[in-house]
């Protein structure tokens, strides 16, 4: 706010210099009254100068230009200037023949030089004014976008992290009556699971190496409660372990090549899993074997995180989905 108003002061300094050089009072006393004379020959066409400029500012925009009535902010524009530069051209008579009664301070501006100079600074003002009015509209609005990319972000995460909790206490669920140790550890993944949910992931960007272990408790989880006839496997290669990416961004697709891999003896049943980071980029594929019915289609999940990726990566990822010989393949490029 200080620097603006330093700003401001300079211009409008640099604007009255330019007033007096149109105007051009030329001193040719010598005594000190003569001095004087002269000194309040400047001060009475400063204060015309200022009149004028605050004028314009405090009322012809503020009650007509900001309202958009645009033809009576153009007369009283016109008007304002026209009274501006009819004192400027008789104040100095006035001043010297009838207040101080002296010679006259010689200048070399008419009306139409102090006119066309008026317009100009007052047009530039306005000009001024309304840009700095629409930076600050447009910053309002980016904050605002801001704002709402975030609110939806975090809706876009809340509508999927409760869908897999459930899921995952079905499993743990049907695995009570089973063995001590194979409860147990899945017990564990499913704490692991949880709290990465609850406690890491509800943030912009977390490190690569964490969201990697979420995608291999999941799969661990997801292998114990599949059928012996679906065949899972999980590649993983990646050096930049404290590489930054968005969490849970590969989650739906992978949800989803869970929740629609064939389970029938019909065709080839597998779901396959891989990430490699290269080259500040990763490279993400998973590929299920499905079966063509009406639930087949992804539905909010994927649609949530294509939504995700066009948010936090717009121009930074590159996503191909196909279905091919009872196979759905989903191959995202995300750029670091």
């Amino acid at each position: 706010m200080y620097l603006k108003k330093r700003t401001a002061y300079l211009l409008f300094l640099i604007a009255y210099i330019g007033a007096l050089v149109v105007e051009k009072p030329v001193y040719t006393g010598r005594s000190v009254q003569d001095c004087f004379s002269y000194l309040f020959t400047v001060f009475i066409h400063f204060s015309l100068f200022t009149l004028m400029i605050i004028g314009n500012h405090a009322v012809l925009i503020s009650q007509l230009l900001q309202k958009r009535w645009f033809s009576g902010y153009a007369a009283g524009l016109l008007l304002l200037i026209s009274l501006y530069a009819f004192l400027a051209n008789q104040y100095n008579s006035f001043i010297h023949q009838v207040m101080l009664h002296d010679s006259l301070i010689r200048t070399s501006g008419g009306f139409w030089d102090n006119f066309v100079y008026g317009l100009c600074c007052t047009v530039i003002a306005s000009m001024l004014y309304l840009a700095r009015q629409w930076s600050a509209q447009q910053e309002q609005i980016k904050n605002s976008q801001i704002s709402q990319l975030r609110t939806e972000l975090k809706y876009l995460r809340s509508q999927i992290n409760p869908h897999f909790l459930f899921n995952s206490l079905n499993t743990v669920y049907g695995y009570i009556d089973r063995s001590n140790n194979q409860a147990r550890t899945i017990m564990v993944q499913f704490s692991d699971l949880l709290r990465y949910n609850l406690y890491e992931a509800d943030v912009d960007m977390i490190a690569l190496e964490k969201e990697v272990k979420y995608l291999q408790n999941y799969v661990d989880l997801q292998k114990a409660r599949s059928n012996d006839n679906v065949q899972v496997s999980l590649a993983l290669d990646y050096q930049n372990r404290n590489a930054k990416i968005a969490p849970l961004i590969f989650m739906a697709f992978v949800e989803n090549a869970f929740k629609h891999a064939s389970r029938g003896d019909v065709i080839s049943n597998s779901i396959r899993i891989a990430l490699k980071e290269k080259n500040e980029n990763i490279d993400f594929t998973c590929v299920n074997s499905y079966e063509e019915t009406a639930s087949s289609t992804g539905g909010i999940g994927l649609n949530n995180a294509i939504r995700r990726l066009e948010l936090l990566y717009k121009d930074r990822y590159l996503l191909d989905i196909k279905k091919d010989d009872h196979e759905y393949e989903v191959h995202l490029t995300l750029a670091l």
